[in-house]
């Protein structure tokens, strides 16, 4: 079973996916913010396959949040970029493309969370 690093600062998403994550027969980690994210890193670096996060945070912007998990967990470590809003980040995501292994966009059904995580997890 993989373990999956969920952040995302709003609390109904984050409950709603971790849920359908489960459901799916993950194993998943919560965060609401990038220093949280940062310490659950920390704590189970060895044991996550997959960070699944949202591009807006209160603290940080996950595109700057994402070498810094990657120092903590390891340099490939697979990312999804859960975002509501692509028109304005359009070119910093584009930017990040080869860092990023996807990009999911809210909102997202469960058979497009589903794919788009076995994909990732699988490549």
């Amino acid at each position: 079973m993989a373990t999956i690093l969920l952040i995302d600062d709003d609390e109904m998403v984050q409950n709603v996916t971790r849920e359908l994550l489960t459901l799916l027969g993950y194993e998943v980690l919560s965060a609401a913010d990038g220093k949280e994210a940062l310490e659950r890193a920390g704590q189970a670096a060895a044991s996550i396959d997959l960070v699944l996060m949202d591009l807006s945070l209160p603290d940080i912007n996950g595109l700057q949040l994402l070498p810094k998990l990657r120092r903590t967990l390891r340099p490939q470590v697979k990312v999804v970029l859960c975002t509501g809003s692509m028109c304005d980040q359009n070119t910093s995501v584009e930017e990040q493309g080869a860092a990023l292994d996807a990009v999911l966009q809210k909102p997202f059904e469960l058979t497009t969370l589903k794919e788009t995580v076995e994909r990732v997890l699988a490549s």
